[in-house]
């Protein structure tokens, strides 16, 4: 649970952000609004920023607040990414989480002309790790050639 926005210097070049999530952090109210309030700030004043990563859950139906991140990401024009999280976690008596992930698309298609970028990954397997950070290498010489 990130209550504080943590900067990990990579290769002693660039930086990932971990910032405070919207879902279903402990927390008062209060708290969950100031961390919104600063976490979208952060992303709208950042001009080094090259892309969000937004983790959704697949081991669960599909969360409105998703979507809506997503929405305001891109109506404030923020580039980003879908990553969905726990592709082996399945929830007992959920629907499996391929079928929550396609749900997901499904919903956002019918309002996107096009979907962002999407992963499915596995933090205990390892799945899509490879082609996560294929993807974060190619944003940074990407990044760099437009620097």
């Amino acid at each position: 649970m990130t209550k504080l926005i943590n900067h990990y210097l990579i290769n002693d070049s660039w930086h990932l952000v971990d910032l405070p999530g919207y879902g279903f952090a402990k927390a008062g109210k209060a708290n969950r609004e100031e961390w919104l309030r600063f976490t979208k700030d952060y992303f709208i004043t950042r001009d080094n920023l090259v892309s969000v990563l937004l983790l959704v859950d697949s081991s669960v139906a599909p969360q409105e607040v998703d979507k809506q991140c997503a929405d305001w990401l891109a109506e404030c024009e923020v580039p980003f990414c879908i990553v969905f999280t726990k592709i082996d976690n399945r929830k007992r008596d959920g629907p499996p989480n391929a079928a929550n992930v396609r749900a997901f698309k499904q919903a956002m298609s019918e309002e996107w002309e096009a979907l962002p970028r999407c992963f499915e990954t596995s933090s205990r397997t390892g799945a899509g790790k490879s082609e996560l950070l294929g993807y974060l290498a190619s944003l940074r010489e990407m990044h760099l050639r437009n620097a």
